[in-house]
């Protein structure tokens, strides 16, 4: 009887021992997307995932969308590489079917370099790699040469004579490749080594990447470098300065589209607590935005909050700003209004807050705070009495320093001591009266967005309801772009065979959902033939 147990115990632990190694040799795509994402240089701001397969190219040959994203320089290399590959039957069969991953990296200087990373898949796909890399003597890969001499691991160049460029690639562990037209990210990438316990990106599940054509992962505090290489103050982003400030990655689906490009999925948060304006939204119930009908028809980019309850709203800001060390100030600010003037003034404008308000910048570089209102008549008499009033008695200027800061957070920091207006249940705040001005007009007269048939198009794309929306409308962001953006950049973004000038607008929204953001991101092509946009 023992030897039975024995004999037992034994035949368990080698059926124990061979199920094990049988699973560890799987190659399990959950697990090998992991790996192959982990060796991407942490520099990474943004990841481009899709399938090497005919489906996928008979999509990007057809649409000019890539095109426009990619830039026409970058197609030019890019095909050219395709090409080699296609006409080299051992790279044809490793690369089949295989996920690639394009990354975007800043380098220094003012460059912004892609990097192509892949695996090698299978062992016979391996292999076969390792014979385009050393297919002996008789056999020489034409055009290959070792770059980094007897350094580990091996870097190589292949000269592309069509676009008379040099594309680096190294071979990394577990059979891992990347590449690139630029060898400092290639060199960077073959001495980058992640941390195994540190996950960047939270991956999307293998059942939704399969079903998906390209998945899309973003790093918003990489964004920041990534944009300091394409402006010439590191100031002037201010469209996406609160994206750059979330501790959070996004992994994002594409849903197919001829004239747009579309991704959804959701921002993960590192940090469950507020660490930057953006968490302040992640608990709160979106709202229908409506106050993007009232923009003006010259809006460049805007910046728009939204949340059902603003009292929650109001107190998680005040927490948050008393952890940032503001709180004596703030309430140093309040006391000095109510001693001069009798009013407790936040509690006042608290109490008559909309569920909304945005930052506009508009295509002469004016920027505007539009706040929504409960009552626009019931705010009137309490502003007035902290405000210097012009003769019209229609606009002020705020008598005290940094108001709306306090008062909304991060976004409308620009504002020190704005002049106002209220117009209906809006509150309507500038730094000069002449931008106050405009506004009015184009208010008074009904030039909006929202009157623009091109624009209502656009619209129908988005989600009715979000916390936090970004917009840039490309035409009438070209001035401020100009005068913003590096020239080397500008350049790409006029080309006309690809660069973004190509596009009508791009929205990207997040939506509280337990605790992290639903994330929705939508660029649209102009309409063929769209010379101008008319208004109603």
């Amino acid at each position: 009887m023992k030897r039975l147990i024995i004999t037992t115990l034994i035949l368990l632990i080698v059926t124990v021992m061979i199920t094990v190694t049988y699973f560890k040799s799987l190659n399990v795509p959950g697990r090998l997307n992991h790996q192959v994402i982990n060796t991407i240089p942490s520099t990474a701001a943004l990841i481009l995932k899709f399938n090497n397969d005919q489906g996928f190219h008979d999509i990007y040959d057809s649409s000019t969308i890539w095109q426009t994203v990619i830039g026409e320089q970058n197609i030019h290399e890019l095909k050219a590489l395709q090409q080699y590959v296609t006409h080299n039957s051992l790279l044809k069969s490793v690369l089949a079917n295989q996920n690639i991953y394009l990354s975007l990296h800043p380098q220094q200087g003012d460059t912004t370099d892609f990097l192509i990373t892949l695996p090698a898949g299978k062992q016979q796909s391996a292999n076969g790699f390792k014979q385009f890399l050393h297919p002996g003597t008789t056999n020489k890969t034409s055009g290959l040469v070792v770059v980094n001499g007897t350094t580990k691991p091996t870097i190589y160049s292949l000269y592309l004579d069509s676009v008379k460029r040099n594309f680096y690639f190294v071979e990394k562990a577990n059979a891992v490749i990347s590449g690139s037209f630029s060898l400092s990210l290639v060199t960077e990438s073959a001495q980058y080594s992640s941390k195994k316990a540190t996950t960047i990106f939270t991956l999307l599940p293998e059942e939704q990447t399969s079903n998906s054509l390209a998945n899309l992962y973003v790093n918003y505090q990489q964004l920041k470098p990534l944009l300091n290489q394409w402006y010439r103050n590191h100031d002037d982003p201010d469209l996406v300065k609160p994206l750059q400030l979330l501790p959070a990655t996004a992994a994002l689906s594409l849903n197919y589209k001829s004239d747009a490009l579309m991704f959804n999925g959701f921002t993960t948060l590192k940090d469950q607590q507020a660490v930057s304006y953006l968490n302040l939204f992640q608990s709160l119930k979106p709202v229908v935005n409506e106050l993007k009908n009232i923009f003006p028809a010259t809006t460049a980019y805007s910046s728009s909050f939204a949340a059902e309850d603003v009292t929650h709203f109001e107190q998680l800001l005040s927490d948050w700003q008393n952890k940032a060390g503001l709180r004596n100030s703030k309430l140093a600010l309040y006391k000095k209004i109510k001693s001069e003037t009798g009013v407790s003034f936040e509690k006042e404008f608290n109490s008559l807050l909309g569920h909304e308000f945005a930052v506009v910048t508009t295509r002469f570089q004016e920027r505007l705070a539009i706040i929504a209102l409960k009552n626009g008549s019931n705010l009137r008499p309490v502003i007035t009495n902290i405000s210097s009033m012009a003769d019209d008695g229609l606009t002020g200027q705020l008598n005290y320093d940094r108001l709306p800061f306090y008062l909304l957070g991060d976004a409308f920091a620009f504002l020190r001591r704005p002049y106002f207006m209220i117009v209906d249940n809006y509150l309507i705040l500038a730094n000069t009266p002449i931008e106050l001005k405009n506004y009015n007009d184009n208010y008074l007269n009904g030039r909006f967005l929202s009157k623009i048939d091109e624009y209502n198009s656009f619209d129908d794309l988005l989600a009715e309801r979000c916390n936090i929306s970004f917009f840039i409308h490309f035409k009438n962001a070209d001035y401020v772009l100009k005068n913003t953006l590096k020239k080397a950049f500008y350049k790409n973004y006029q080309q006309h065979n690809g660069g973004f000038k190509n596009f009508y607008a791009a929205s990207y929204q997040l939506t509280s959902s337990d605790q992290q953001f639903y994330t929705a991101f939508c660029a649209k092509l102009n309409q063929a033939g769209t010379v101008q946009s008319t208004i109603k």
